[in-house]
């Protein structure tokens, strides 16, 4: 899901800059690409790209602040459909996978082993899609749609745990592709150890 598409607003330089740095971070991770591949491939100046940010670990910060944007937008309306919970969760599982399909291993080791400054950026970015996921279970709770007597935070700490396991690279390497691992840890979450067929009815 290439999200320069939310950005229709700002100089079709900073477009080229934003979609060329998003694939090859996609693939490459951050750490590997460097200002000047990214200037090269978008064909601008890296006067060009300091016109815009500071230095890579801002353009990366506006990235994910547009990825956090897009996804909220997504959640919500998800969340504001009238279809079954079984559903809602199919569907974002749905999104995910076509998201994820674009993620590299370097890209995700990083993301989950994130350092310096982007480290605090991260969590930040990371505590508030916690907090619309828990706006989330709550909705679900009040429908009557997910157990009632079971702590959003709890769910959240199983995922921390679940997310922990991510750092593993052992374990993600067992599976053949970012995406293949993420759909296990989504799938374990919402449907446990049943068979998929039999969780989702």
């Amino acid at each position: 899901m290439p999200f320069v598409s939310q950005i229709t607003d700002k100089p079709r330089k900073f477009r080229q800059i934003f979609s060329t740095a998003e694939e090859l971070f996609q693939k490459y991770g951050f750490r590997r690409v460097t200002i000047e591949e990214i200037c090269q491939r978008a064909s601008v100046s890296k006067m060009t790209f300091y016109k815009y940010f500071a230095n890579k670990d801002e353009l990366i910060k506006f990235m994910m602040e547009t990825w956090f944007r897009e996804s909220e937008r997504i959640m919500r309306e998800v969340m504001e459909m009238e279809v079954p919970f079984n559903e809602k969760i199919l569907l974002l599982l749905k999104l995910k996978e076509e998201y994820s399909q674009k993620l590299s291993l370097e890209f995700f080791a990083e993301y989950v082993n994130p350092e310096g400054d982007l480290a605090l950026f991260i969590k930040e970015f990371y505590h508030k899609s916690v907090a619309v996921f828990i706006d989330f279970v709550k909705k679900a709770q009040e429908k009557g749609e997910v157990r009632r007597d079971i702590k959003p935070e709890f769910l959240i700490a199983v995922l921390n745990q679940l997310l922990e396991m991510a750092k593993n690279q052992d374990l993600v390497k067992l599976y053949p592709s970012v995406t293949d691992f993420s759909l296990e840890v989504n799938n374990f979450f919402y449907c446990g150890i049943l068979p998929l067929e039999k969780a989702q009815k």
